[in-house]
């Protein structure tokens, strides 16, 4: 399937809609929904527990960095597939975005969108950073290589919605790690959890920028993003993951 962009070459990518309609591919998110007057609970629930998918991301899953390759597109749904994996116990060894991009652009520095990177994950898997270290330079992966990627191919994607900032609250009080476009920002990033300040709602980010990155708040490579710029273009939710041949 022919893709087409719009945007820059690097970087977030709008996704066309024409062309990849939503709910075409991965089905609609199906998870509970939480009356906003039940938010707050379910937050300070979260945070007493320590069960959010921030909580397990910042336990086991490093920030890491993408560069100067604009794979933010790869690297964010990469993180939600690793957090989830990181909440079932499921240790990957870290998992390879920039392989997985640079496979699926032909070792082009191209940006891309979410539901890009999930079709490259349910066709080829994503290697573990111990088969397949750093930011290397190869489409071609060796048997072995194509072997891990291929236990962590198991990945049940949903799709919240275009401009759904509400959807995004309702995964991530769920508990499934989701993905933010933002079109303001042209970058894709890993949503993991939800703060509020009265009766305002935010989104914790992990970024694909390194532990230099802070914002709202927050520092060492997390974020939080308020009001109209927490709004996705594009999301897409981890709803489970499973290690191949469980």
């Amino acid at each position: 399937m022919a893709l087409r962009f719009r945007g820059e070459a690097r970087g977030y990518i709008e996704r066309d809609y024409a062309e990849c309609p939503e709910f075409g591919e991965l089905a609609e998110y199906t998870g509970r929904k939480w009356a906003r007057d039940e938010w707050k609970d379910r937050i300070d629930e979260q945070n007493e527990e320590q069960i959010s998918a921030y909580h397990w991301h910042r336990q086991y899953v490093p920030i890491k960095s993408q560069g100067s390759w604009g794979y933010c597109w790869s690297w964010g749904v990469c993180c939600a597939v690793e957090t989830a994996y990181a909440m079932q116990g499921v240790n990957t060894g870290g998992l390879n975005a920039h392989a997985l991009a640079y496979r699926g652009k032909n070792g082009r520095n191209r940006g891309g969108f979410g539901l890009e990177a999930c079709r490259y994950i349910t066709q080829w898997g994503i290697p573990s950073e111990r088969v397949l270290a750093g930011k290397v330079r190869t489409t071609r992966w060796s048997d072995d290589v194509q072997r891990n990627a291929d236990q962590h191919k198991l990945v049940n994607f949903e799709e919240v919605g275009r401009d759904n900032f509400e959807g995004v609250i309702n995964s991530l009080l769920n508990g499934h790690p989701t993905t933010l476009a933002l079109r303001w920002w042209r970058h894709l990033v890993c949503g993991v959890g939800v703060a509020y300040k009265g009766n305002d709602f935010g989104i914790i980010i992990a970024n694909s920028h390194g532990t230099r990155y802070s914002a709202g708040g927050m520092k060492d490579g997390y974020g939080i993003l308020w009001g109209r710029k927490a709004v996705p273009f594009e999301a897409v939710t981890v709803r489970s993951v499973k290690v191949r041949g469980e």
